[in-house]
């Protein structure tokens, strides 16, 4: 058995590998970089070791971590998901270092990593795929015309990696022209590797993926199938397991599907088979691709099975049979889970960061909480925006749906803004609840934010004014500059919500109100939490900045922090709406800055490479006249 391993990765999933090898009484060691210094994961795992990031690969040094694992003389290493996960590069240095890479070979992982590839390997296999284009070290100017004679809407894809980076829906030849580098640059800064492939777009699409079990002794199942149609930018929101849609037949037909697939290839430990099911006509079903390791959403398939998916990798990797860990395979109730993010989905779902002022996780029942935060903990732009996510199950579907959005309901995250509330919104949604949706759900929703009750702005009022002003534990100190009273009984503060002024009179809160209340003050924010309104930020003055006197050129602004990789226009251009005027970088995806109007660039006030702030001017552009 193994008896030390080396968990190369963090956060989260650092913290949910620790806690089976703790209950298998395996010794573990961990890694962490300068921007994790604070990262509860560090906690969690009794021994962490601090890589050297000068170079800024950190948790993708393949030399450094090796070096680490001997030092530490680990029996075998652990890469969780995302990162190194799906390297052949890592699982080959693993072998030559004599370490076991929990996880297949380097080259399973090299033909199935590569989507191209693993196209080719599921052809062969007799299972049907998503017709497409693209082979190794295509050019762009390759693919376009390879896609002479498809018809649009058309999906562009990265071959390595997943997770919804470096995907993008072009609708016509001037939009693939315009993605295909931005898709290459994000698939680059991801995954090391800019090869792109292209295929149909299927508009109305359930994502249906398989949890497969292979041991080195040839022996395979499936631990049946998880639903992830809820995507937003192609990644998914949330999960649950089983999925509405199928059939007996169905789940039969694409389960041995899954089989026939990583027996094909040998396969061996755990890994996820992933379709795409036509919502017009179910009986079909393709190949997507395969993630040749642990998935992100494995809870809902561990609390439907009661099976601990990463004990499994590990006896697999121990050379066991899966016959004597999992004799038999038994399904029990629905299990539902919803990825929190630190993003704002009414502008986008762009990503946020900032410090996490105060955080506490649900106690719902029945409900397995996945974080690695805490009230103090920063969010940095450089990693992808997942906090954490929570699981719910329960004896039926709309029971364990009903948990969830009790627990999201109930949990407190002050400081960075996030994609709770809309989380909770997403699962009162009767088609979502009626499991009438596709992987297009979310990006078709007319968002829009919602309005502030009364006891919304009563809450702000009663937060500002009771909080101890002399008392800087509840975020940094505040004082009485930051609101304004008049004095008497019948008091107003000047609340600021979404840029806009309202004038709110102090009063007295029922216990209904102030008892389930949490509170953030920080500078001149204000964020406020309870279950029974969600969570909102207020700021105590005005973020407007009046326009110097003669100036007629409007600002354009950062939405989030990040790095400025591309600047596309110059002072004097004539743009149209539309046009792309910068693209920033933030967490590993590039999101474009566009003209809002038609105008002339009046001022460039940043250049690549320029690391900037939320709500940073970055252009200045007047209308023309």
């Amino acid at each position: 058995m193994i008896k030390k391993v080396l968990i190369a990765n963090r956060g989260e999933v650092a913290i949910r590998i620790n806690s089976t090898l703790q209950k298998l009484g395996i010794e573990s060691i961990g890694i962490f970089t300068n921007a994790d210094r604070t990262s509860p994961h560090l906690r969690h795992i009794k021994e962490c070791v601090l890589l050297d990031d000068s170079e800024q690969t950190g948790y993708l040094d393949i030399a450094q971590i090796i070096s680490v694992a001997k030092k530490h003389s680990v029996d075998a290493i652990h890469p969780g998901y995302g990162f190194l996960s799906e390297n052949s590069e890592f699982s080959r240095a693993c072998q030559e270092a004599n370490i076991k890479f929990i996880g297949p070979s380097a080259e399973v992982i090299s033909s199935m990593g590569d989507k191209i590839s693993a196209r080719l390997r599921a052809e062969e296999a007799n299972v049907p795929i998503v017709p497409g284009v693209g082979k190794p070290d295509m050019s762009d100017e390759e693919l376009i015309k390879a896609c002479k004679g498809m018809k649009y809407p058309l999906l562009v894809k990265p071959s390595a990696g997943g997770g919804g980076k470096g995907l993008h829906i072009v609708q016509n030849l001037e939009e693939l022209k315009e993605v295909l580098p931005i898709a290459r640059r994000e698939a680059f800064a991801s995954f090391s590797d800019d090869t792109l492939f292209i295929e149909k777009y299927i508009k109305s699409a359930k994502h249906i993926e398989f949890q497969i079990l292979r041991d080195a002794h040839g022996a395979s199942i499936h631990l049946g199938e998880r639903e992830c149609s809820l995507q937003r930018r192609h990644q998914k929101v949330i999960e649950e397991a089983p999925s509405e849609i199928l059939t007996p037949s169905m789940r039969e037909k694409m389960g041995a599907a899954a089989i026939l697939l990583v027996d094909a290839i040998n396969y061996e430990n755990i890994g996820t088979i992933e379709f795409l099911v036509d919502v017009e006509d179910p009986e079909i079903f393709y190949f997507m691709e395969m993630n040749t390791r642990l998935q992100v959403e494995h809870r809902v398939t561990e609390l439907v099975t009661g099976i601990d998916l990463v004990e499994c990798q590990l006896r697999i990797a121990a050379g066991e049979h899966l016959k004597s860990f999992i004799p038999k395979v038994s399904f029990n109730g629905h299990a539902v889970e919803a990825r929190v993010y630190s993003e704002d989905p009414y502008e986008g779902f762009l990503p946020s960061g900032g410090l996490i002022g105060n955080f506490a996780a649900p106690s719902t029942e029945d409900t397995v909480n996945d974080f690695a935060i805490e009230s103090g903990t920063f969010v940095p732009p450089t990693f992808d925006p997942m906090l954490g996510k929570i699981s719910c199950w329960a004896p039926t579907r709309l029971e364990a749906i009903a948990l969830l959005r009790k627990a999201l309901s109930n949990t407190v995250l002050l400081g960075v803004t996030t994609n709770i509330d809309f989380l909770i919104d997403l699962l009162n949604e009767p088609n979502v609840i009626n499991g009438i949706y596709d992987t297009s759900y979310i990006e078709n929703l007319n968002l829009v934010r919602p309005l502030a009750s009364d006891n919304v702005f009563d809450s702000f009022a009663y937060a500002v004014t009771s909080a101890n002003l002399e008392d800087s534990s509840n975020g940094c100190a505040w004082s009485k500059d930051n609101w304004r009273l008049s004095g008497s009984a019948t008091a107003e503060i000047a609340a600021y919500l979404f840029g806009e002024r309202t004038n709110v009179s102090v009063k007295n809160l029922s216990s209904d109100l102030t008892d389930q209340l949490s509170t953030y003050l920080v500078d001149q924010d204000c964020w406020i939490h309870h279950p029974s309104f969600g969570t909102w930020k207020f700021r105590t003055i005005s973020n407007h900045r009046s326009r110097p006197e003669g100036k007629n050129a409007d600002e354009i602004t950062s939405p989030m922090p990040g790095t400025v990789i591309s600047t596309n226009v110059s002072v004097g251009d004539k743009v149209s709406t539309g046009d792309s005027l910068i693209i920033i970088e933030a967490m590993k995806m590039e999101h474009v800055i566009r003209a809002k109007q038609d105008g002339v660039i009046q001022a460039i006030n940043v250049s690549v490479g320029l690391n900037i702030k939320a709500g940073e001017v970055l252009l200045e552009m007047s209308d023309g006249a």
